[in-house]
Order: structure tokens, then C-alpha cells, then sequence
């Protein structure tokens, strides 16, 4: 799959540009951030990007609205938990993560 130049940036941005607003928010639940603070801020490139998620090195929350998800596609390999739903989610139990994400629930030691 090849990303148009715009969207990839676009993506970029969502995923993450994002990223400080979610470990944000992590952080303001109940003043910690539940071990899921382990994100490295990187620059990747697509090509980058696609062997880290062949490779099941990294676990990709993709934080777009579902709506992004149906109008410019699914990152392959990515999970999709939008921006203001990422605290509740990661907190949740794996069988309603599941259930509502229709996706395995990353575990804390998942980069």
C-alpha cells in the first residue's frame, strides 16, 4: 500500500504530532501514566514505518477518528483508538478492549 505524499504527512502528523497530547493525558489519569510512557518521540519515514510494523518491533496506536480511518484507509498494523478514547482504552480490561476495538489490548511492555 503507498500512501499519497499528503496523507503520509497527514498521517504522520495524527499519529505522531499527537503523541505529547496523548502521554498527556495518560499522565492527568489519576496522576500517572499506568506504565504506558514509554514512547520514544521519532521521525520515521513510511519505509521505516513499514518494516517496524512487519517486524512486530513497536505497537502503532493509530490516533485518528474513525471517520480518517474510512476516508484515507487503515494503516495496516496499526491499532485505531482515537486521541480523546487512548486513556480509558489502555486502561480497560483485555476482553472489552477487545470487544470494542475488535483488536488485542497492547500490553505494557509492548513498545
Amino acid at each position: 500500500m503507498v500512501l499519497p505524499g499528503p496523507l503520509l504527512g497527514s498521517a504522520r502528523r495524527a499519529i505522531f504530532g499527537s503523541a505529547q497530547s496523548v502521554l498527556w493525558g495518560l499522565k492527568s489519569i489519576k496522576g500517572s501514566c499506568h506504565n504506558f510512557c514509554t514512547a520514544v518521540f521519532k521521525d520515521v519515514t513510511y519505509k521505516e514505518l513499514k518494516s517496524l510494523l512487519n517486524s512486530r518491533q513497536i505497537t502503532l496506536i493509530d490516533v485518528r477518528e474513525r471517520w480518517e480511518i474510512v476516508e484515507y484507509g487503515k494503516i495496516p498494523g496499526s491499532v485505531n483508538i482515537p486521541l480523546d478514547e487512548v486513556g480509558e482504552a489502555l486502561q480497560m480490561n483485555p476482553k472489552d478492549f477487545k470487544e470494542k476495538y475488535n483488536e488485542v489490548k497492547p500490553s505494557k511492555s509492548d513498545s
